[in-house]
């Protein structure tokens, strides 16, 4: 790497780490949140960009843990595999209440900057459900309702991060293709962060969960909830990438 190129570079991570800090639960508004989320997005973006297959293989690997409790983690556990996809980590739970995000640095601060931002979207989402007139009305048992409202959140929110990740996806193929080094560098990513993993001694054990949806205008209002959490623009969409179109009410 040229010693300009690391410079910028550098400071492209040094800006990462600073707009990732500032989530909702650290002090900071809702609307700068989401500010700092696209502004992130668009940091990631030159960072990936501007890295050849080399600098990837050179760049370390960091784990951060994050600690959700609560009636949240219901939603959250169900989100996290999103997460990942998205920002191209791996990732594992410790407990019933840490989930660990491992990859480059980049990368893994926006994956914890997500988690806090889907927690905190959930908590938002719920106080709203609860005070509504279809949850007054249900027959339900309260935790039959706030469940089924859980899951339709978490799986919309799920579908929103994995389109996210299709035009991440996109986008980087396509800034690479008139070098023809798409491929080598996904292939190089892949290769350090196995690499990396493998280093930890860490043999991860798949878990299956069955969900049951008892109330169905409960779950269509968690979707609903779902396509209202401001995550446009989070990973790998510059300022001219079309926003996530919002659901029609």
């Amino acid at each position: 790497m040229q010693p300009r190129q690391q410079t910028e570079l550098e400071k492209v991570k040094a800006r990462i780490r600073a707009l990732a800090a500032k989530t909702t639960d650290r002090g900071c508004s809702e609307a700068e949140a989401m500010l700092a989320a696209q502004k992130v997005g668009e940091l990631l973006e030159v960072y990936g960009l501007g890295m050849s297959e080399v600098e990837l293989r050179e760049e370390a690997c960091i784990q951060r843990e994050v600690v959700i409790t609560g009636a949240r983690l219901q939603a959250v556990g169900i989100i996290f595999m999103a997460i990942l996809r998205l920002t191209e980590t791996r990732g594992w739970m410790v407990g019933r209440s840490q989930f660990v995000v491992f990859g480059l640095e980049p990368d893994v601060l926006m994956g914890e900057y997500l988690l806090h931002v889907v927690a905190g979207a959930v908590d938002h989402e719920e106080t709203l459900f609860r005070a509504s007139e279809s949850y007054r009305r249900s027959r339900l048992a309260p935790q039959q309702r706030l469940r089924s409202f859980r899951y339709g959140f978490a799986e919309r929110v799920s579908d929103r991060l994995d389109e996210l990740a299709a035009h991440r996806r996109a986008s980087e193929e396509a800034a690479h293709a008139t070098s023809g080094a798409g491929t080598a560098l996904v292939v190089a990513k892949e290769a350090r962060l196995s690499e990396a993993f493998r280093g930890l001694g860490i043999r991860l054990r798949s878990r299956t969960t069955t969900r049951r949806v008892s109330d169905g205008a409960a779950f269509r209002q968690g979707v609903a909830a779902g396509g209202r959490v401001g995550l446009e623009r989070p990973v790998g969409a510059g300022a001219a990438a079309p926003a996530l179109p919002r659901p029609r009410r």
